[in-house]
């Protein structure tokens, strides 16, 4: 009799497991192919005038750099006459074309979805759609591949302008198409910014303005990849086919097609195309943002904060991850001792792996009132919470989140070094802990500053919490800076600058022990910020109504 019924509820297990897998294919299908967002704004694109004007402009500017990036190669007979020099003016030929189309892509596309939803708003359009049963998420890939599509028209427009490249022999079709490829979805990338922002905007004007200033910082971010990636390959393999991709986040850049087109991630067991990375990544990177949107836009999936958290906890691991493998490769780094962590390689590294964990613990932490929803201030850290968005749930998804990150390393190396990770010399696992505990001390320190924050507004307003948080965490990395610049410039050290937040990561020595002297440093310092971001966080517990 039990057998029986532990069969009969494993059966029932399992039929609802393959009947939710079946809503979730059946929910993609109509959020692509069925939804009737999509139809309606390629119709309504399309009919207006200024798209084809802005199509005509944009032909005409990219027909008008050919022909002066043509005349610069063709004009000198020296360089015609001996061939690597010409060769080099055909690359330089390619790259100035390929860099107009996408700074003109880059400006487009984020004007394309900007004020997509503040439009709705300001027309009392949104009301019609909430009375119909999309989805926030229909709406959304609605508006999107609407867009997404009419930057692929403007991107099919000039194959033909840009197909002069391969006439010429300056780059072959293949790389061609997968630069195109990469613009293409990394642009998908920029209209999901520019959407998220449309989604809060209160306005079409702030929507804009907001839209291209997140699009900025976003390539300005990015680009500091595109150029070491460059740089890489411009050292190690210029003008050959099946360079190393060794920074793949770069590829959530639309200028990374220019270096980074003919690249392959090497993941030691396997090696996967560039252009395939720069999909896999801006479609996760997208699939987040809308979810994000998903929660402002007021349909009937509202509630998807849980789904915004577990997509966190697996986009950052995986990109740490990925990350990772690539410096590990055989001859990418010099040593796997303790000098790898001195090398550019991973500076880079630890920057990108880290803003993630730090932007949110600056963003989730502080609490307060977010428009007409109460969030009161119910305790410091409860796991049941942690894909909520309540108060005491921020400091168990920032652990969990962290957790994992670290995990995402010791795979990384695992996957990468498996024999080489348990022979590693003492002076790399120093350096290994000082690093976790430093960047896990100013995660907890963000976290207490952002709910001291909240209970000195009284946890009235979310967005003045949240911008009374941001002004601090600004101060303290900047005003020491300042302080030092202005006031102890001729010294080489100051009290302003042993305070500094980020002294411990730029204090390098050559000296025999300088590695034991860092991790030393590295530890202490995280071991403060963990002190003081508990204190700051008891400091902001709940008080008990004190009895009548």
């Amino acid at each position: 009799m039990g057998n029986s019924s532990a069969q009969v509820s494993a059966v029932a297990a399992i039929r609802a497991a393959l009947i939710d897998w079946r809503n979730y294919l059946v929910g993609v299908f109509t959020q692509f192919l069925a939804n009737p967002v999509i139809g309606r704004e390629l119709r309504v694109r399309m009919r207006l005038g200024r798209s084809y004007r802005l199509q005509a402009f944009y032909l005409a500017f990219m027909v008008l750099i050919v022909v002066l990036a043509y005349e610069w190669v063709v004009g000198d007979s020296q360089r015609l006459s001996n061939p690597y020099r010409l060769q080099d003016a055909l690359l330089g030929f390619y790259y100035t074309v390929m860099g107009t189309l996408i700074s003109l892509i880059a400006l487009i596309a984020p004007a394309l979805t900007a004020n997509a939803i503040t439009l709705e708003r300001e027309r009392k359009t949104i009301d019609l759609l909430l009375a119909t049963p999309l989805t926030a998420r229909q709406l959304l890939v609605g508006k999107l591949v609407a867009s997404f599509a009419f930057v692929v028209l403007l991107l099919a427009l000039t194959m033909p302008i840009t197909a002069v490249c391969v006439l010429l022999g300056g780059v072959s079709f293949g790389d061609l198409v997968r630069a195109y490829v990469i613009v293409a979805f990394s642009s998908l990338s920029l209209c999901s910014i520019a959407l998220f922002t449309s989604v809060y905007a209160r306005n079409s004007t702030l929507a804009v303005l907001w839209s291209y200033t997140r699009v900025a910082a976003f390539l300005g971010l990015t680009a500091i990849l595109v150029l070491v990636q460059g740089a890489y390959r411009l050292s190690v393999a210029s003008g050959l086919t099946g360079v190393p991709l060794m920074f793949p986040l770069a590829l959530l850049n639309p200028f990374a097609a220019t270096v980074a087109a003919d690249a392959e991630l090497n993941l030691i067991h396997f090696r996967l195309p560039s252009w395939v990375v720069a999909v896999v990544l801006n479609l996760l990177l997208t699939r987040l943002i809308l979810t994000a949107a998903a929660r402002k836009v007021g349909l009937y999936d509202k509630d998807v904060l849980p789904s915004v958290r577990r997509q966190v906890l697996l986009i950052v691991p995986l990109a740490v991850f990925v990350s990772l493998v690539p410096l590990l490769t055989p001859g990418s780094v010099s040593s796997l001792g303790a000098a790898a962590f001195n090398t550019p390689e991973a500076g880079v590294l630890i920057l990108f792996g880290m803003l993630p964990i730090l932007a949110l613990a600056a963003w989730i932490s502080p609490f307060g009132q977010d428009d007409d929803k109460p969030c009161p201030n119910d305790g410091v850290f409860r796991l049941s919470k942690m894909f909520t968005p309540a108060p005491s749930g921020a400091l168990p998804f920032l652990s969990a989140l962290w957790v994992l990150t670290i995990g995402a390393v010791f795979a990384g190396f695992a996957w990468a070094t498996p024999r080489t990770l348990p022979t590693l010399d003492p002076e790399f696992w120093l350096m290994l802990i000082g690093h976790i505990t430093y960047f896990a001390g100013i995660s907890v320190l963000f976290w207490g500053i952002g709910r001291y924050c909240s209970v000195l507004l009284g946890g009235r307003s979310l967005a003045g919490a949240r911008a009374l948080t941001i002004a601090v965490l600004v101060g303290i990395i900047v005003l020491p800076l300042l302080v030092h610049l202005l006031l102890f410039a001729d010294a080489g050290n100051s009290p302003a600058l042993q305070l500094w937040l980020l002294t411990p990561l730029l204090l390098r020595d050559t000296g025999g022990t300088w590695a034991v002297d860092v991790a030393q440093r590295l530890f202490t310092w995280g071991s403060v910020m963990l002190i003081l971001g508990a204190i700051l966080g008891a400091l902001t517990r709940p008080r008990k109504a004190s009895a009548a």
